[in-house]
């Protein structure tokens, strides 16, 4: 969701998000081109603070909780109301008048005609709060520049997963990401750079606190590339006598996208998480018997990031969806 109300004065490009009275922020030396942006600062600031990172180009990113994805069959108008018709089609889908919600629409798979599809094309709608719009926008005022996109975690995970995929040869197959945190935990599955299933699970802090605790064991040995099952001896260990509800949300998961696509098998999970990735990849690839490793969120920019700023502890995790966000480029939907 763009508005483009100034000119830049600047190349450098400011994400934000607030948590409590505190901003998470990531700064970058501006949208990333043939070559991945340089991060420059980062972290979590005293909101007065933040107001002083200087930035052309502002990306502010709503809370999951101030948002839905819908999915609907795309209408048969042109493009250019595609927002006007979604808007009828998600009015008794939400629980708050539609006159509430900014919409924002983009074609599941992207623009592309999708080889794979059965069935009519579906269309992903972004439905938010217009009172979390405004104060996000209000919220960041007496910055240098005013707010110019509004995003969402959806598709900051898109951004992050889109260039793991690449750098490891499988951008024209499907692959997903989860990203776990204290608060969220998100399921995204994309294939050629672009969003195809999404969804919103119930955390398992239990899977954290295994992997916490079970360092030692939870390193898993690379894999042939394309591997999707490990034989079943492999879930036969103390640690996975509980069955993880994370897990088995995950299965479930996978088992709708691979009857809706059946032509796109699932061929890696990337585990995105502040704390113990490998081994917390290590423990769902066991229990779900899925390739699974973790993905570093600060890989995809230049080498060599400067170190957080603020509580370190918890920088990493606040600016982890900041991150796949200033991974976004203007061609890009949403």
């Amino acid at each position: 969701m763009r508005w483009p109300w100034t000119p830049r004065g600047s190349a450098q490009r400011l994400l934000l998000r607030r948590i409590g009275n505190q901003q998470a922020f990531v700064l970058t030396d501006g949208e990333p081109t043939d070559q991945p942006a340089r991060l420059l600062r980062w972290g979590l600031l005293a909101d007065a603070d933040a107001r002083l990172v200087p930035a052309g180009d502002v990306i502010a990113l709503l809370d999951p909780v101030d948002y839905q994805i819908l999915k609907v069959d795309t209408p048969n108008v042109p493009p250019e109301e595609l927002k006007a018709a979604a808007r009828w089609q998600i009015k008794e889908m939400v629980d708050v008048d539609v006159a509430e919600l900014t919409l924002d629409v983009m074609h599941v798979g992207g623009d592309v005609e999708l080889p794979h599809a059965s069935g009519p094309r579906q269309l992903f709608v972004v439905a938010a709060r217009n009172s979390a719009i405004r104060a996000l926008t209000e919220g960041a005022a007496g910055l240098a520049a005013q707010v110019g996109v509004v995003d969402v975690w959806e598709t900051a995970l898109r951004n992050l997963l889109a260039v793991r995929a690449r750098a490891d040869d499988l951008a024209a197959r499907a692959c997903a990401a989860v990203l776990i945190d204290e608060r969220h935990c998100l399921l995204v599955v994309c294939a050629g750079d672009e969003l195809y299933y999404t969804r919103r699970l119930e955390n398992d802090p239990g899977l954290l606190a295994r992997a916490g605790g079970e360092q030692g064991e939870a390193s898993a040995a690379e894999l042939p590339l394309g591997f999707e099952y490990q034989p079943g001896g492999a879930f036969d260990s103390p640690g996975s006598a509980q069955e993880s509800p994370l897990v088995v949300e995950l299965q479930r998961s996978i088992d709708v996208w691979e009857r809706s696509w059946p032509d796109l098998p699932l061929a890696r999970l990337y585990v995105i998480t502040a704390r113990h990735g490998p081994e917390v990849a290590a423990l769902i690839q066991r229990e779900l018997g899925q390739r699974t490793v973790a993905l570093d969120a600060l890989a995809a920019f230049a080498p060599d990031a400067p170190p957080p700023e603020g509580a370190s502890a918890q920088a990493l995790a606040a600016c982890l969806p900041l991150l796949g966000a200033a991974l976004r480029t203007q061609t890009r939907k949403l």
